[in-house]
């Protein structure tokens, strides 16, 4: 019969079938099982290019808008007849934690589970080895099928699986600082070029204040001038008289 596997399901197979691997009886919660953090994992936080090896108990931590490869303490191997489903644990949802790997295992799958998960929140999150991270749920088939997974199953992080998280990565964290970085540069900008409009203008205004300025003196200064090329002396009198006057005679 078909159907997700029970609590005492899990706890009498997964230990007679060797399904998990190391198993622990207490991580058998509501149904599923509790996957730990393993000793390998790999953050795209521009700190290190390369995947590190956690000892037990030490702590990596994912920045906002920031991927990582995290590989499981432990190896499973699906039976034939059923089908492993998979996801992140709701604590880690909740701090912003999203799988983006997949959800399911394949029938016949052996080793460990690679969980590439992105960090949506707004605040880092930090991880140890054996955090209880991801929830594996095992549903029976119909019947036990041929068409298994016939790959090698995985048993580290590889240098395919880094590589292919590299380069710079176009966050809504790193837009939204990019774009306050450029609102800053627009109002510094605009401030520059108002002081320097109001510069230039109070310089011409200086200039043409300087210049009225200085043609009123000049008028000023030619008025005696014109007053003494209009007037004329009579010749015999020295009695200064209007131009175009005769002057008077004897």
């Amino acid at each position: 019969m078909s159907g997700f596997w029970s609590t005492e399901t899990l706890r009498a197979r997964l230990p007679a079938e060797q399904i998990v691997e190391p198993y622990g009886p207490e991580l058998v919660v509501n149904c599923a099982y509790e996957l730990r953090l393993g000793h390998e994992v790999y953050v795209t936080d521009g700190a290190s290019k390369t995947k590190r090896t956690l000892a037990e108990g030490e702590q990596v931590r994912i920045p906002p808008g920031q991927f990582a490869n995290l590989l499981t303490e432990e190896a499973v191997r699906i039976p034939a007849d059923a089908l492993g489903l998979i996801s992140a644990r709701f604590k880690w949802k909740q701090r912003g934690l999203v799988n983006v790997s997949g959800f399911h295992v394949d029938p016949g799958y052996n080793g460990r589970i690679l969980f590439s998960v992105f960090n949506a929140g707004p605040t880092p999150v930090v991880v140890g080895r054996g955090d209880r991270l991801f929830l594996l749920w095992l549903s029976s088939l119909d019947a036990a099928t041929e068409d298994v997974y016939k790959k090698q199953g995985r048993t580290s992080i590889t240098s395919a699986d880094v590589e292919n998280l590299q380069g710079d990565v176009a966050s809504p964290q790193a837009l939204a600082t990019r774009v306050e970085s450029l609102e800053r540069i627009v109002r510094i900008s605009a401030w520059v070029v108002g002081a320097i409009a109001s510069a230039v203008i109070a310089t011409l205004i200086g200039i043409a204040v300087n210049s009225a300025l200085s043609s009123d003196s000049d008028s000023d200064s030619d008025a005696p001038a014109a007053t003494e090329q209009s007037a004329s002396i009579a010749p015999d009198s020295g009695t200064p008289v209007a131009q175009g006057l005769a002057a008077p005679t004897d």
